[in-house]
């Protein structure tokens, strides 16, 4: 009987540190996000070739009260200009900052649809995931190195607060509505841009050094390029994505 209470308690310890919801972060050999400054800044556009047709969009089931009856499917989404939404533009080999003292960034759940569909945030930065929905949500996700978080939110106005203590892209969803999908992309410092509806980019403050300007997307994976900041005069860069094989 001892041994079923011991294995219980074991249990229970284990489900709550599961669910925690912040993730301790080593601010060890990392400098504040807000000293990360420089005269460099690199901008342009992020194209795709022979651009494929827009992908169908998604059933919308009735989760809630003025829900649209389709959702676009956002994992490919090409601009009328040629250029790819969703694709996180980021400094490689930059500073190791902690973004503790940043401005939350925030992930909502509007019409069962998560806004923004890809978000970044900064190592040690919090991050408010909340639901404007007034129905049941939950938020789940598995990391390599951030662990893996399972928040149920079963109103509109419910929130928490996540931070992470790893760079890495972390897919999240909604096991109640499945079509719901987000990605989280956690950097390394504050260098990085997303993407929207006109598929241009702009990072500011670059100190001077050498550096991968590095592209990430969820369907067409990595464009890496190298680059130099020397001054104050913008690197205008376009970088293009040949068309997906699927």
């Amino acid at each position: 009987m001892r041994r079923i209470v011991t294995i219980l308690f074991i249990a229970l310890l284990l489900s709550h540190l599961a669910c925690d919801t912040k993730t301790p972060v080593n601010n060890a050999q990392r400098v504040p996000a807000a000293s990360v400054t420089g005269p460099g800044v690199v901008r342009g556009r992020i194209l795709i070739t022979n651009p494929p047709a827009p992908l169908p969009a998604i059933k919308n089931e009735p989760c809630c009260e003025g829900a649209p009856a389709t959702v676009p499917d956002e994992s490919l989404i090409v601009n009328p200009n040629g250029t790819l939404a969703n694709a996180v533009v980021f400094i490689q080999g930059g500073p190791k900052t902690d973004g503790s003292a940043l401005p939350k960034a925030q992930l909502d759940q509007v019409f069962c649809r998560y806004t923004p569909h890809v978000i970044g945030v900064v190592v040690g930065q919090q991050m408010n995931i909340k639901s404007s929905d007034p129905t049941v949500h939950n938020v789940h996700y598995k990391s390599s190195f951030n662990g893996d978080r399972n928040h149920w939110m079963k109103s509109a106005g419910e929130s928490v607060d996540v931070t992470f203590s790893a760079a890495e892209f972390i897919r999240t969803g909604c096991d109640v509505h499945p079509w719901m999908s987000a990605y989280i992309c956690v950097l390394e410092n504050p260098l990085f841009n997303v993407t929207t509806e006109t598929g241009t980019f702009e990072i500011k403050n670059i100190p001077a050094g050498e550096y991968k300007l590095v592209v990430w997307h969820e369907r067409m994976g990595k464009i890496e390029k190298a680059i130099t900041i020397t001054d104050a005069k913008p690197l205008d860069i376009d970088l293009t994505y040949a068309p997906p094989t699927r």
